[in-house]
């Protein structure tokens, strides 16, 4: 949770935002090197054009909204608490144990699915060169193992009576996305901070590799994860 006494994530980087703006302002008008203004009609016409197309093409972002679903069945079915109750030596009842046998067997059935197509004679998902570098598999990794995750948690939640119906698993789907709703509203600001800082020419005026700068993002956008959970 984010504490009151300080700024919001989101509010910190559309600070940053306005700062980097009016940084581009003072570079355009002193001439440094490769900077070029937010605040003029180029960048006025640039922003417009790239706040959506920005926001959805941002790095992490599609792993980020994959990865909730199994995520959030992970933790609305029960089975993320109930791994935390062992880790802490808490006892479970019965049937709990049972459930969690069966849920895990359903990721070791997954597990062997995916090293029987990754390594097995077929090569269906190995690239056309029969290595797993640039293969579907690589690819569509964090698909993988959102549903082997999710997979386990349904079998769990069916197992202990706790799903029912289909609308139990799309609630456990959107589980995520309700309790880390301000999470994507923190992510926007970081990618417009950061598309704006590449867009103005500060990042290179300043010296920052394009390794660190993504590493940066990276680093950002993980850990304002930590601050965006609304405790729901």
């Amino acid at each position: 949770m984010t504490n009151k006494r300080f700024l919001h994530p989101a509010t910190l980087f559309f600070l940053l935002t306005l700062l980097v703006a009016f940084l581009s302002w003072v570079g355009s008008v002193y001439g440094w090197p490769g900077v070029q203004s937010l605040l003029s009609a180029e960048g006025l016409r640039w922003q417009l054009r790239n706040a959506i197309p920005g926001f959805l093409c941002a790095p992490l972002l599609g792993h980020l909204l994959i990865l909730a679903f199994g995520a959030g069945l992970w933790m609305h079915s029960g089975l993320g608490p109930l791994w935390v109750r062992i880790f802490r030596k808490r006892a479970c009842t019965r049937k709990e144990r049972r459930a969690l046998y069966w849920s895990s067997a359903s990721i070791l059935v997954c597990s062997l699915v995916i090293m029987v197509l990754a390594w097995g004679p077929w090569g269906i998902v190995r690239s056309i060169t029969g290595s797993l570098k640039d293969s579907p598999l690589a690819d569509g990794f964090t698909y993988l193992l959102s549903s082997t995750v999710g997979i386990a948690a349904v079998v769990y939640g069916y197992a202990v009576d706790y799903y029912r119906t289909d609308r139990d698993l799309v609630r456990g789907l959107s589980y995520c996305f309700v309790c880390f709703s301000s999470y994507f509203i923190t992510l926007f600001f970081i990618v417009c901070f950061f598309t704006s800082l590449h867009y103005s020419g500060l990042d290179v005026f300043f010296g920052f590799p394009s390794e660190i700068f993504q590493a940066c993002y990276t680093v950002c956008a993980l850990v304002a994860l930590t601050f965006s959970s609304d405790g729901k």
